[in-house]
């Protein structure tokens, strides 16, 4: 059962960039599709920008999975390799792991007792 996800969000790729921006997320995309057939993530889901700011927010991914297997992936060199290149040929990427389901009460739990030991209600 999925209780974390990862989201990594872009922006246009820099002029002269395009082709490769391209090549590195048909990698990205494989990598995930293997990652799902092995069972290593629950899923995942990509989508484009086709309004908006779109140099700033050209589409996002939604990888799901357990809070092992996201920190795993976001940990992976595999992962680390894709996102150096992706680095190299998109704006504004961005790579935040997340909580959801039952997860959320655990980070809710852990918000409070920080503010009580802090003295802040």
């Amino acid at each position: 059962m999925s209780n974390a996800a990862v989201y990594i969000r872009w922006g246009r790729p820099p002029t002269g960039r395009e082709t490769k921006s391209l090549e590195v997320f048909s990698q990205a995309l494989e990598f995930y599709g293997t990652l799902k057939s092995k069972g290593r993530i629950s899923d995942f889901r990509t989508y484009f920008a086709t309004n908006g700011a779109m140099a700033q927010f050209g589409g996002f991914t939604l990888i799901e999975g357990t809070v092992a297997q996201c920190r795993d992936l976001v940990d992976g060199d595999d992962f680390q390799k894709i996102l150096i290149k992706a680095h190299h040929v998109v704006d504004n990427l961005e790579v935040v792991h997340m909580s959801m389901g039952d997860e959320i009460q655990k980070t809710i739990g852990r918000v409070l007792d920080a503010r009580k030991q802090l003295g802040i209600t």
